[in-house]
């Protein structure tokens, strides 16, 4: 390499690292005047065109630099970001997987590799990059993080924290590691925990992307509700709004906490603001359902199934403590009533809507097999611990009651049907499940107003009348039917009807 070149990159490089952008450009082009295929002056306007978010002219500069030495592993890293960062994980991993063949102990590589194998959902992979990364390079927190946040893709939240703890002993001011802790601790609900870690995120904040505030803002406001700090909850979500008006989430959580102080008319506004934000028919569905459920718009025949499983994959980290704070009763009810009916022994049960199997237990205990069907991983992960079903399926209900599956001696549903407004399709399909001479229960909340109707809680309710008139319509004869407390919510007791059917 000539003097001058040398002299020119040694002097870009030094503006290049104290952030000086256009002045070390400025030289790499005096650079490439000099000599166009130089290969250094070339990566490096490309890293500064990346970092401006340039995205064309970073792959454009990659590319002439890979034309004059294919073999240096950094612009292969450098490219595979651009096509992560442009929502291209496949061709980022083929990036990495080239650079780590010319260098395998590239720690950035592995790091970057971990990240573009998450974005694929191949977890399992993404975690051994992570650490193989950590591996080669001791002192890597964002490897901590990456690895970290991977874990919470796979659920597993208490492995994480360890990972963001092992992150924040390395670097004590690193938001990343913060905002992703009080994640963790939130889907755990550690709400205290959660808060205290989004603040220390804002507060090592140095310049923080409006994106980034505006997230933090939000799951604040998130865990300041749930903690029932309704006031400085919205203060948060109003800043998030503020820092991004175009913010679907924010809105819709400041919808949830006007629910919660019962000002229907600002949840209301809240949620229309929410809805041309919202970023998917999946999302879009919810927000028309928590409408509806204020008497905005006309309810739908069920509850949208995301809205089901984003619900119960939240809950299951404390459903259980929760439901005794409830009084919740529904699980001994069923089993009470089925064994009145002198129901002790069937070769075949399924438990619909099983969550973390809080009838699983009973149920293994009259059942040779005893299969487990509901939306939410995170529930099945909890029933599955219990080590009593033989299956446990991840499903929509209405879907796998239509497979050609096995037929059922019992089935159960306990607090399900609160998630369905029409019954007459769901009875169809169970009938259809059900042997001759098999047993059908479940709970509903009592609607005294009507066939049903969705509730400000967003669960339906049912008439027994509804019932009656359900069962007589698909040849299923009424064996129980009473009036129970199934649980208190807001210091009032819920009214139940417990109920069992039998196939004629």
């Amino acid at each position: 390499m000539s003097s001058p070149i040398l002299t020119l990159l040694q002097q870009a490089i030094s503006h290049h690292q104290q952030g000086r952008l256009q002045q070390a450009e400025d030289l790499y082009v005096q650079v490439l005047q000099i000599d166009p295929r130089q290969f250094d002056a070339l990566h490096l306007i490309g890293v500064i065109a990346k970092q401006r978010g340039d995205t064309q002219s970073a792959l454009n500069f990659f590319a002439k630099a890979i034309a004059v030495d294919a073999k240096q592993a950094k612009v292969h890293c450098n490219l595979g970001a651009i096509f992560q960062e442009i929502g291209k994980a496949a061709q980022a991993l083929a990036c990495y997987d080239l650079a780590l063949s010319l260098q395998h102990d590239y720690a950035l590589a592995w790091n970057n590799r971990g990240n573009a194998l998450r974005e694929l959902k191949r977890y399992q992979e993404a975690l051994e990059s992570f650490t193989r990364a950590m591996e080669i390079q001791l002192n890597y927190p964002e490897a901590f993080v990456n690895r970290g946040i991977c874990l919470q893709e796979l659920a597993e939240h208490a492995q994480a924290l360890t990972d963001f703890e092992d992150a924040l002993k390395l670097r004590v001011a690193f938001p990343a590691a913060h905002f992703a802790r009080g994640f963790s601790l939130q889907q755990m609900g550690l709400y205290e925990e959660a808060l205290n870690a989004y603040t220390l995120a804002m507060q090592s904040q140095t310049a923080p992307t409006v994106a980034n505030l505006a997230a933090l803002h939000c799951n604040r406001g998130m865990v300041l509700a749930k903690l029932q700090r309704y006031s400085e909850a919205l203060l948060d979500l109003q800043q998030a709004q503020t820092l991004r008006p175009d913010f679907g989430n924010a809105y819709l959580q400041a919808g949830h906490v006007y629910r919660s102080l019962q000002e229907p008319e600002a949840a209301i506004q809240a949620y229309q603001a929410a809805l041309p934000l919202a970023q998917d028919k999946a999302q879009r569905e919810q927000i028309e359902y928590c409408l509806a459920s204020l008497g905005a718009v006309p309810a739908p025949s069920v509850a949208p199934p995301m809205y089901v499983k984003e619900l119960f994959d939240q809950y299951a980290a404390h459903f259980d403590a929760h439901l005794q704070t409830l009084a919740y009763q529904v699980p001994r009810l069923l089993q009470d009533a089925v064994q009145a009916l002198d129901v002790t022994e069937v070769h075949r049960a399924l438990d619909l809507g099983c969550g973390t199997g809080l009838c699983g237990d009973y149920l293994a205990s009259i059942s040779a097999h005893l299969t487990g069907v509901d939306l939410s991983e995170n529930m099945l992960a909890k029933a599955r611990a219990r080590k009593v079903y033989k299956e446990l399926i991840c499903d929509d209900i209405l879907h796998y009651l239509a497979l050609p599956a096995a037929h059922y001696d019992l089935i159960v549903a306990a607090d399900v049907l609160v998630y369905f407004g029409q019954l007459d399709d769901l009875f169809g399909l169970i009938k259809n499940k059900l042997t001759p001479g098999a047993h059908f229960a479940f709970s509903v909340e009592e609607s005294v107003t009507g066939d049903f109707r969705l509730q400000v809680s967003q669960r339906y309710a049912h008439s027994a009348a509804y019932l009656q008139q359900l069962a007589e319509g698909h040849g299923l004869q009424l064996r129980h039917s009473s009036r129970h407390s199934g649980r208190h919510e807001a210091q009032q007791e819920v009214q139940s009807l417990i109920v069992v059917l039998q196939k004629n």
